[in-house]
């Protein structure tokens, strides 16, 4: 008879072998819970305290039901713009000819370059009632000369949700187009054939198959919606339009924090969340039904049309090149006055921004906790994404747990986890805020999602085949893992890691929410030198911001290939 011992330690190791992998996928759960769920719980637990007083606090607020109301309308009518425009643009993508088809299909892409701040301050540059350019220059034609002012007014509500309409409307432009891409076109051909035109043939078969992923970019850019913060911040600010998260942002500029107040201005976008992935799954119901089985056509088979291009590139002229032309155009002004006169053109705020040693630093910083940020969300997103695959030995409810963890981030607004961890770090017993280390574990807890996402497709588009030879050769699983999975994905992983830069230097809201005196980053200085009116210098550091997002995907596009801007 054996003793206790040798059962649990003899063959060849039961410990080692069986509980503690499984206790290490654990950790791994509970860890990234802990960061991802305990802020957002904490924060809730205070709306509801007290017999839910901070909800009566809430409906005290002055104008609270235009801030509703308000965020409501953003979220609808920017969404339902973003699908219809994603998805003409994406079918316009599809009818490329040949010769143009390369950067036509990249081009809807190229507004999610430049970040939000920087697209929707030079959008300022340009609509602002009475110097902005394109006003100015509207004014001039002889049926609007007796205008003083317009014919525009970006800050309103209507231009806040056309602007985020179009910026969101990149994101169903990748979703729809890649579903266009993996879709047969056997049937559009059998309809064609009988007779059926173009936009019959696009109403009746390409968008009832395409429904997955209509469905899916609808939900994603209506939670983006609800959660807006940077369009609402900047355009509303002068007019007093608010949305759920601005009235957020304004309570961390008061002490103390109402921290219950927040939380219940966060929990109707939470409820939000949680519908709109409800009604996805209702909506799309058994997903095999849109699936077309084909074989890979020797040739594309849609008609071609330079009607299409055009509308692309209309659209990228909206989105990218005018904001970035007033952006470099304002830079190199004197002064942002309205008039255009080339000789006056200076460096000045150029040198003015490089040569101030807060604004530098905070550059610096933004580039610093990027790196330490993505120095942890690699390993990490791995781990989970190797959790993930169905291959791996992991217990089930730990799957569960780890694929949740990996959804939630992507699921709530960088605004309202922004306020979450506030709240969570600027008191015992994780007292961090006002270090960098805050900003570090915040840009992991928003990234941990997307970085898992996206090493889950390197190793998905892998295989397990030769991970699964090296076993059989007798091979470890960590020797197996560090000299055969490892160097398969590297490219992969290193594509991974500058997206992530990519998206971590554009992210505002969240860096926003946690910024301290002292612990500045790019996005936080440039919202501070915008209220203080030094409109050259928020300019010069908007293209600075799409400077150092460029050499990301470049790099990202040099070790990944010309699909890693499709993942951004």
């Amino acid at each position: 008879m054996g003793t206790p011992g040798r059962v649990w330690w003899g063959s060849g190791g039961l410990l080692r072998r069986k509980v503690a992998p499984q206790a290490g996928w654990m950790v791994i759960a509970i860890v990234v819970g802990f960061a991802v769920v305990w802020p957002i719980l904490q924060l809730q637990w205070r709306a509801f305290a007290d017999g839910g007083a901070a909800f009566g606090r809430m409906a005290e607020l002055r104008r609270i039901g235009d801030t509703v109301r308000t965020t409501v309308i953003l979220a609808l009518l920017s969404s339902v713009m973003a699908v219809v425009l994603g998805t003409l643009l994406a079918w316009c993508a599809s009818l490329l000819p040949a010769r143009v088809r390369g950067i036509g299909e990249l081009a809807p892409l190229l507004p999610l370059i430049v970040p939000a701040v920087a697209a929707v301050t030079g959008w300022i540059f340009l609509l602002s009632p009475k110097v902005g350019y394109l006003n100015i220059a509207l004014r001039a034609l002889p049926f609007l000369s007796g205008l003083e002012e317009g014919p525009f007014d970006i800050y309103t509500v209507k231009w806040i949700v056309l602007i985020t309409g179009l910026l969101l409307s990149s994101f169903v432009y990748v979703f729809v187009f890649t579903g266009l891409k993996n879709m047969g076109q056997e049937l559009e051909s059998a309809a064609a054939a009988c007779g059926a035109s173009p936009v019959r043939r696009l109403f009746t078969i390409t968008l009832p198959l395409l429904r997955p992923s209509i469905i899916s970019a609808a939900g994603m850019v209506f939670l983006l919606g609800m959660g807006q913060f940077t369009a609402p911040l900047l355009l509303g600010r002068s007019t007093g339009i608010d949305v759920l998260t601005t009235e957020m942002f304004h309570l961390t500029l008061k002490y103390p924090i109402d921290f219950g107040l927040g939380a219940a201005l966060g929990f109707p976008i939470l409820v939000a969340g949680l519908v709109v992935v409800l009604l996805q799954k209702l909506a799309l119901g058994e997903q095999r039904r849109f699936v077309v089985v084909s074989a890979r056509a020797q040739y594309d088979m849609r008609e071609t049309r330079w009607w299409a291009a055009v509308v692309i590139g209309l659209y990228l002229l909206i989105t990218t090149i005018l904001p970035l032309l007033a952006l470099i155009y304002v830079s190199l002004s004197p002064f942002w006055s309205g008039s255009m006169v080339m000789r006056e053109l200076t460096l000045r705020h150029w040198k003015s921004v490089l040569g101030n040693q807060e604004l530098v630093n905070a550059v610096w910083t933004s580039v610093k906790v990027s790196v330490m940020a993505i120095a942890v969300l690699i390993p990490l997103g791995f781990g989970m994404a190797f959790a993930l695959l169905q291959s791996t030995r992991i217990l089930r409810p730990i799957r569960i747990a780890i694929d949740f963890l990996a959804t939630l981030p992507m699921a709530v607004p960088a605004s309202l986890m922004g306020f979450g961890l506030l709240f969570a770090y600027s008191q015992p017993p994780i007292q961090i805020y006002g270090t960098t280390t805050v900003l570090v574990v915040t840009y992991i807890t928003l990234m941990v999602g997307h970085s898992t996402r996206l090493q889950f497709t390197t190793l998905v588009a892998t295989g397990q085949e030769f991970l699964e030879a090296s076993r059989a050769c007798g091979a470890g699983p960590l020797r197996s893992l560090l000299q055969v999975l490892l160097p398969m994905c590297r490219k992969g992983i290193a594509a991974t890691a500058a997206l992530t830069f990519v998206l971590l230097f554009h992210e505002f809201s969240a860096s926003l929410m946690v910024r301290s005196a002292r612990t500045q980053v790019i996005g936080s200085v440039m919202y501070d030198v915008w209220a203080g009116g030094v409109y050259a210098e928020v300019a010069v550091l908007a293209l600075i911001m799409v400077v150092m997002t460029v050499v990301g995907v470049l790099v990202a596009v040099w070790v990944g290939g010309s699909d890693s801007l499709k993942k951004i």
